[in-house]
């Protein structure tokens, strides 16, 4: 009786909790000489909507580029990879949403965004759709090279934009318990 129990309470107190499927993270640095842009779809995160609490990280390396070339400066000279393989964002949001609800709806995404080691205390607006318990997501935020101490060398100052245009979208699904 107390195993069906503890499934019980474990079921239901997971229920809101729903994970990153199929998603897509890009960046565009428009420049005067050159626009570098780059693309992963290797987003991994769990948000818990009962308590408005998120995760989300992703491994630096994932990122592809136009070319192998701008790839390779990118890993081994700008994020240094090899030093700080991951990104993240660790917060919360204060609006409660009821995933068994179709609905359209914004959120303020509060929290710590690390990128190349550094943390800065961010919010980003963040659109949600949610249908049949599937939330899509979709957020636009901007980063700046110098809140995460990325230098970029003076040679190239004219290929490398000072911000950088971040774009988020994915799904959001419950797992099976």
């Amino acid at each position: 009786m107390r195993f069906i129990f503890f499934l019980f309470i474990s079921t239901f107190c997971f229920a809101q909790k729903t994970f990153v499927e199929n998603s897509k993270l890009s960046f565009f640095s428009a420049a005067p000489f050159e626009d570098i842009s780059a693309v992963s779809n290797k987003l991994q995160g769990v948000v818990d909507f009962e308590t408005g609490s998120f995760f989300f990280r992703i491994p630096i390396h994932t990122f592809i580029f136009p070319s192998s070339l701008m790839q390779k400066h990118f890993n081994e000279k700008y994020m240094e990879t090899d030093k700080y393989s991951l990104s993240s964002f660790k917060g919360s949001f204060e609006k409660s949403i009821n995933i068994n609800e179709n609905q359209e709806t914004k959120i303020n995404a509060q929290g710590i965004l690390n990128i190349h080691g550094i943390d800065q205390s961010v919010n980003i607006e963040t659109e949600l759709n949610i249908q049949n318990k599937t939330v899509e997501f979709k957020s636009e935020f901007d980063v700046y090279l110098r809140d995460y101490k990325i230098k970029v060398p003076k040679i190239v100052r004219m290929n490398i934009a000072d911000t950088i245009q971040v774009n988020v979208s994915g799904l959001l699904k419950e797992r099976n318990q």
